[in-house]
Order: C-alpha cells, then sequence, then structure tokens
C-alpha cells in the first residue's frame, strides 16, 4: 500500500511539473502536448526617435517597444521603455508605413491628462487580446495585426504633453527571430 501511494505521489509530480514546463509526455505517445503559455510566437520590436516623428520632433526622448505574439496570435506581450521622457501622456500602435500617420490601432499605456515623467522600464510584460484592438484599420484581431507588423505596416510612438501629437515614434519590425518570416517584410533595423 505504501508502494502504492508513492508511485501515485511520483506520478503527480511528474505531471505537475510537466505542466509548470509546459510539456507533458504520455505513456504509449511518440510526441508531446506543448502549452500555449502565452510566448513563443513572432517577436517584433520598434525604437522610438523623434526624428521618426511626422513631422520630425526635436526631443531627447527616445524609446524602444517590443512585442511577443503567442503561438496562436490570440495574446501579444509587450515591454515599453522610454528614456529622458517629460511628461508622457500615453503610448500606442498606429497603422501606418514609414513616414505616414495612421490611426492608433491599440493602447500600449495612458491616457494621463497630466503626464508622468519617465526614465527607464514603463510598461513591463503587459498582454493585449483581440479586445484591445480600437480600430480595425490594420485588422480586427492580432493574428491580422501580427501581419500588418510582418508586412511593415505599423509603427508605436508615445505623446507628451509638449507633443501632443507625438514626441518620440518608431516603425515596427521583426526582431529576427521569426522563423520562416525572415525579416518581417520591411528589413531595416534602427540603431541605438
Amino acid at each position: 500500500m505504501r508502494n502504492a501511494y508513492l508511485t501515485t505521489l511520483g506520478v503527480l509530480a511528474a505531471v505537475l511539473t510537466a505542466a509548470a514546463l509546459g510539456t507533458l509526455v504520455l505513456p504509449g505517445l511518440a510526441g508531446s502536448v506543448i502549452a500555449d503559455n502565452g510566448h513563443g510566437g513572432p517577436q517584433f520590436e520598434a525604437r522610438l526617435r523623434g526624428s521618426e516623428e511626422v513631422p520630425p520632433v526635436d526631443t531627447n526622448t527616445r524609446g524602444k517597444a517590443d512585442f511577443e505574439f503567442n503561438r496562436g496570435k490570440t495574446e501579444l506581450h509587450f515591454d515599453l521603455s522610454v528614456a529622458n521622457g517629460l511628461r508622457v501622456t500615453q503610448a500606442h500602435i498606429h497603422c501606418g508605413p514609414e513616414g505616414q500617420n495612421g490611426p492608433i490601432v491599440l493602447f500600449l499605456a495612458g491616457f494621463h491628462d497630466k503626464g508622468w515623467d519617465v526614465d527607464g522600464n514603463w510598461i513591463g510584460d503587459a498582454t493585449a487580446t483581440d479586445a484591445n484592438i480600437t480600430n480595425n484599420a490594420c485588422g480586427s484581431t492580432l493574428a491580422e495585426l501580427e501581419q500588418a507588423m510582418a508586412d511593415g505596416r505599423t509603427y508605436a510612438n508615445i505623446h507628451t504633453v509638449a507633443h501632443q501629437g507625438g514626441e518620440a515614434r518608431g516603425q515596427i519590425h521583426s526582431n529576427g527571430d521569426n522563423g520562416d518570416r525572415g525579416n518581417g517584410g520591411n528589413g531595416h533595423r534602427q540603431d541605438d
């Protein structure tokens, strides 16, 4: 009886460990089941600069946004950092090609009319879903938004009290880790 109890505890511990790691191998099956744990899909980034705004803005404010979809493209995880951001009111993803303004399609942060002074990580490990899309100019689902990102039709920007139309902007592009997608459609990277 004691051995059966210990064996049951051992199997339970193995199942819980596998579930925590997102994998489960069942005896008699030649494969594994992998959980869609919110990461592992296409990855993108944007480096935000005043010179990328339309029209350009003379500012010391800089930013970087990192985006990662889950495998099913039903969740978008993102981080946003801002350097020298004075009275930052909001941040978004817009639908628009490089050099052209376009509508907001997803809020990353804000709106706060008085603004925050930001110098470092601002938004960390936030998650958006289809319900967070505010305009369907680049699609009504995250899967469609991911395709627009891959095609180079989206940009991220931050707005401030001083520059309500946008303080710093960057075109969203593949970070080079998107499997068979290659460079994500637009092929350029902006340096720090």
